[in-house]
């Protein structure tokens, strides 16, 4: 093959990438399950007594 067809190949795999990010993407109810959005929006809990001697 040339080097332009590729470039031209390479060009269209791009933009198909990109028309399959935004519609993907665009649903977010499609990829973020709820609990997740429940554990981002909570304050997170620190054990500040891990003494099991091991690093962490």
């Amino acid at each position: 093959m040339k080097k332009d067809n590729l470039k031209k190949i390479i060009k269209k795999f791009e933009t198909l990438i990109e028309e399959l990010k935004s519609e993907v993407y665009s649903d977010k109810d499609s990829y973020v399950h709820p609990w997740d959005e429940h554990v981002k929006n909570s304050p997170r809990i620190i054990n500040r007594e891990d003494d099991d001697g091991y690093a962490d």
